[in-house]
């Protein structure tokens, strides 16, 4: 039967089934509306609002089922800690053998500070937003140098300045950088009281990121539109509304300002001629210095309070990152002294085979002792399935060993033929250090040992290693040979 022919009857079908179907239906509905006239007239009421209740209930309830969910990322908010908390962290960690010296360092500047009774602000802003003009108009007589090309503030400066109220303010100007790529700046933003936000005009999505971040400080952020002299009352109110809008700012907290700064000039001197010269452009910053006085007598015990917990969440963030270096450290040490006894216990076997890799004390022995220095809890089962899994990896010996050859003849071009032994032994020492840093990487960044990840990871890095780590481990299969 042609296809065509066959598509033809099908759509004939389909048109008479609809057809039925609208008949039918046709003849319940008129069979209803007969009973109906013969009803009471409150049953055909309830009737009716049934025929319309039903409909609208099943779409809400479709739409509910269907409708685009807008995914929201969930922040990570750093988990709250207490001084004392921190202070025996410090302890424990100290006596474990880790650096301290970042996270205490911090501790005694937060002591410093807090001792000073200074205020201290930090101005943010991308490059050329107009940081140094704005530090030279509330410090008159400060010496800084300003480029209108871009980006002349290159390291983290500070300024003393006495407010209206009597405060001693200490200004941070922080260099035109990244937040997320500059640690010094962004450390020092985090110690400040109230952090000043420049723009001079609507903010691009790199600077609403920037200022989103800023502002998850938890802590007072006035956000300061420079050279608004360039647009007129209206212009200055709408682009406001806007900033408010998009920053989330109380609108209190967004006032215009002009930095000042210097502007070029051109002068017409006459049949054609002009002269380029610079001028010093009148600063206007009135609204902000107000804004900034507002936040500091509004609740000087909450800005200290939001100021303490900030530095205390960094000097946590320096202790764990210390831990975690030192674990990383005690873990390639642990790597690296199992490797080396499996190249010892290879070099002593008769005919070493990839099965020792599920069966092998010492790869359960390792697996135990980098959960307990991760501080995780591993079942047997867990160690047991990830070897398995690895040993896996494993089936085709033959290309690894042949591949381990290679390399140490590469090594070593004098040696002529390399023993089974060697090989052997080079390919157990891959094999141990490429298992125990895959563990070590999944125990630090799941907080778990999930055999499936960490068997992927140890076929990636012992493909990865093949070459220096044959070299590596021949090198110390001939000096193990010569003992």
């Amino acid at each position: 039967m042609p296809l065509r022919l066959l598509v033809s009857i099908i759509i004939l079908l389909a048109a008479m089934l609809v057809v039925f179907i609208f008949l039918l239906a046709t003849d319940t509905a008129l069979s209803v509306w007969n009973y109906l006239r013969l009803a009471p007239a409150w049953l055909q009421l309830a009737y009716l609002c049934m025929l319309v209740i039903l409909p609208l209930a099943t779409l809400v309830l479709f739409w509910s089922w269907f409708k685009p969910s807008r995914k929201v990322k969930a922040e990570i908010r750093p988990r709250p800690v207490s001084f004392e908390q921190l202070q025996d962290d410090l302890l424990n960690s100290q006596q474990a053998g880790v650096d301290v010296s970042p996270a205490l360092a911090e501790i005694r500047e937060q002591r410093r500070r807090k001792e000073s009774g200074e205020i201290h602000i930090a101005i943010f802003g991308e490059v050329s937003s107009g940081k140094s003009s704005l530090v030279k108009a509330m410090l008159p007589g400060a010496d800084i140098e300003r480029d209108a090309r871009a980006g002349t503030t290159q390291t983290i400066i500070q300024y003393r300045w006495t407010a209206a109220s009597g405060d001693q303010v200490l200004i941070t100007d922080l260099p035109g950088f990244n937040f997320d790529d500059d640690a010094a700046a962004r450390e020092e933003t985090r110690r400040a009281h109230l952090v000043i936000f420049l723009c001079d005009s609507d903010l691009s999505s790199s600077q609403a990121q920037q200022l989103h971040r800023l502002i998850q400080l938890d802590k007072p952020v006035v956000l300061a539109l420079n050279k608004s002299d360039r647009f007129s009352s209206e212009e200055q109110t709408a682009l406001r509304a806007r900033l408010q809008k998009s920053s989330g700012l109380p609108p209190e907290n967004i006032v215009s300002i002009s930095a000042g700064g210097k502007q070029e000039v051109v002068r017409m001197l006459g049949e054609g001629m002009e002269k380029r010269e610079e001028r010093e452009r009148p600063a206007q910053i009135e609204s902000l210095m107000q804004a900034v006085q507002r936040l500091l007598d509004q609740d000087r015990a909450l800005m200290e309070s939001l100021r303490d917990t900030s530095i205390l969440l960094l000097a946590n963030e320096k202790l764990d990152r210390a831990r975690q270096q030192h674990r990383e450290q005690q873990a390639d040490e642990l790597v690296s002294r199992y490797s080396k006894r499996a190249v010892i216990g290879a070099l002593a076997a008769i005919a070493p085979g990839s099965d020792l890799i599920i069966q092998g004390v010492l790869a359960t022995q390792l697996m135990r002792e980098l959960s307990q220095l991760y501080e995780v809890p591993v079942k047997e089962m867990q160690i047991e399935s990830f070897l398995k899994l690895a040993g896996g990896k494993l089936k085709n010996m033959t290309a690894l060993t042949l591949a381990i050859t290679g390399n140490v003849l590469k090594a070593f071009p004098g040696l002529g033929t390399v023993s089974g032994g060697l090989v052997h032994a080079v390919a157990y020492g891959m094999i141990f250090d490429s298992l125990g840093k895959a563990a070590a990487a999944t125990l630090a960044s799941r907080g778990e040992l999930r055999p499936y990840p960490a068997a992927v990871a140890f076929e990636e890095l012992l493909n990865e290693n093949l070459e220096s780590g044959a070299v590596r481990f021949a090198k110390l299969v001939a000096r193990s040979g010569k003992k």
